[in-house]
Formats: structure tokens, sequence, C-alpha cells
């Protein structure tokens, strides 16, 4: 392309600025084809840090992303998405888990680059899996009494791994970082690094970093029962913080300019921004109340924006009751 082409030539803090204003993936992808000096200044995937909510569709290949403006839907063919399932999002990269060997795979969508995780196999509550057997492959070992029970393979992959979130973004040529994984039925912490597997026996609070505080989130639900199941939906939500060289947790009735963004991805407290069509003092959430999945015919269904002022809820798929996989938030 010549020199004279004046895209090429445009300054690097003005397309940094055209940038902020692109709210599509496939958009920003576009953007770097424009010319060579744009396809090297501009990143492989953009650094926005507002949510996409990713849906997996009919379609077992493909996922779905949904921007917060109404009827904002891309699509994209994934072959890695048959028979799996998510399992958390970070840095861009979705966690994804397989329904039939228990594989867990870090990908990203964008780039389609993609690292391995220890398989759900190697997690220290279960003794033995025989992938040979067609029934009960799993040896599962009770970490306090230490008897053993078996388990059907189908339904330890959907249920034995809650959620995994990574440290940072993993280096291609280092895979230089680190996994959480919440497990097993007392929700118990793992961690990966560089492929070693280390264990803690130790439950879990859902938490996310605001303004170099601690933030710690309960989430409620009103239940309706149902003919053979329950019907739920969040109703309320309460927030304590932890402020450095503080003792104690306080509770936190106000977001100020910030708002979160919570489920099965790394949990988020962002200042939004005109462009990226989030609200301060907002609750994005998505649908983790994972044993709740394969009740009858509800599940994976509880996705929407709470309003703290208010306390409002606007549910993003109103009509659904249904939603499996459930979906999960991704961003940067």
């Amino acid at each position: 392309m010549s020199n004279d082409d004046p895209w090429a030539n445009l300054q690097s803090d003005m397309l940094n600025q055209i940038v902020k204003y692109i709210h599509s993936y496939e958009d920003y992808a576009r953007l770097r084809l424009v010319c060579k000096p744009w396809s090297l200044t501009l990143t492989k995937t953009p650094e926005h840090k507002y949510p996409w909510l990713v849906t997996l569709p009919s379609v077992e290949d493909s996922i779905e992303t949904h921007g917060l403006r109404e009827k904002e839907i891309n699509q994209m063919r994934l072959p890695q998405m048959q028979n799996h399932v998510f399992r958390g999002s970070s840095c861009g990269f979705l966690v994804i888990l397989g329904l039939l060997d228990g594989s867990l795979h870090l990908l990203n969508p964008f780039t389609k680059v993609s690292f391995d995780l220890s398989p759900i196999s190697t997690l220290p509550d279960i003794a033995n899996y025989l992938p040979d057997y067609f029934v009960n492959e799993y040896v599962m070992r009770d970490m306090v009494d230490g008897s053993t029970a078996t388990v059907e393979r189908i339904h330890m992959n959907n249920t034995s791994v809650y959620k995994i979130i990574i440290s940072s973004p993993p280096d291609r040529d280092t895979h230089d970082f680190r996994a959480v994984v919440i497990y097993g039925d007392h929700c118990r912490l793992g961690f990966y690094r560089l492929a070693v597997v280390i264990y803690q026996r130790r439950k879990h609070h859902l938490a996310a970093h605001g303004n170099g505080r601690l933030l710690m989130v309960g989430m409620h639900y009103a239940f309706t029962r149902n003919p053979g199941s329950y019907a739920y939906q969040t109703n309320n939500f309460n927030i304590y913080m932890l402020t450095k060289n503080e003792p104690e947790w306080s509770r936190l009735y106000n977001l100020g300019n910030y708002a979160l963004v919570l489920g099965l991805n790394s949990s988020i407290s962002t200042i939004p921004q005109a462009f990226t069509y989030t609200k301060p003092n907002h609750i994005y959430y998505t649908d983790n109340l994972l044993e709740h999945h394969h009740v009858k015919d509800v599940g994976g269904h509880d996705i929407g924006v709470f309003d703290l002022e208010s306390g409002s809820n606007s549910q993003l798929f109103p009509a659904a009751q249904f939603l499996l996989p459930p979906p999960v938030w991704l961003c940067q």
C-alpha cells in the first residue's frame, strides 16, 4: 500500500480514540485490516473493559456474543465448542469443559489461541478414573473420612468444576499464567501454575476488586416451587468491602461510579464509560446456580441487570426458563 494512503498516515492517538467507539469484536477485526500500519498498531483483541454476553446457540459449533445495545448479536463458528460448556472467562479467554472427556481448556474465541489445563480427573477428590468403563467411570474419595464411591462420567463432568479464572493473559511462548479453580461439593479451591496442580481444602467467596479494595458479594434468590422443579430469580445483593489495614468487612450499599460484572467470569469492578452501555451503581450478572441447572426444565435463565439505588431488576431473557449451557460474560 502506498505511503500516501491517508489511513496509513493517521496518528496513533487518533486511531486509539476511534477504537473506543468500536463496540463489536467483528468490527474491530475489520478495522485492523484497513491497512498494515493499523494491523501492527492495534492488538489482536480490543482492550475494552465492557462486558459481552457469550451464549451457545442451537448450532453446536458456534457461539453468539450479545452486546448491551438492543439487538446487537454477533455469531462466530467455533468447532471447539461441540460437546463443551463454559466454566469461566478471564482476560478475554473462555474456560471450556469437555462433557465427554472432562478436559479443560482456555480459548480466546477471537484469536483462536488455546491452552490446555489439567483435566478434572486430576482433582484430589477423584481417586481413580476408568475411561474404558461404560458407567461409573470415576471413583470419588470423601475428603473427610476417606471413603470412596463411583460416579457416572457425564454427571461428574457436568458438576465437578464450578468456576475457573486466570491471573493474567497467558503467553504462547512461556505459558506464564496461574489459574484458580472452584471445585467439588464444598467449593474447594485449586491452583494451576505451569501445568502443576496445587489444591487447598477451603470454601470460597465470590469477590471482586474495586478501587484498590476487596469486595465480597452475596446473591439472594427468590424460589418458586413448580411441579417437579424450582423456578428462581435473583432479587437482591449484599455487598461487603475490605479496606487495606482494616480488620473487618464493612457493608456497602452504593457502588458510586462503579459497576460490577458477576457470574462464571472473573468478577469485575469497573467504571462505566458512555460508549460501553453499562451504568454505574448497577450489577450485571449471569446464572451461576449450577446445582439447579439440570433440574427438569429450569436453569441457566437467571441473567439480568440489578439497580442498587432502586432495587429494581431487569432480566435480559425474561421469557426463558431453560438456557443451558448458561451464558458467561466475556471481558478483556
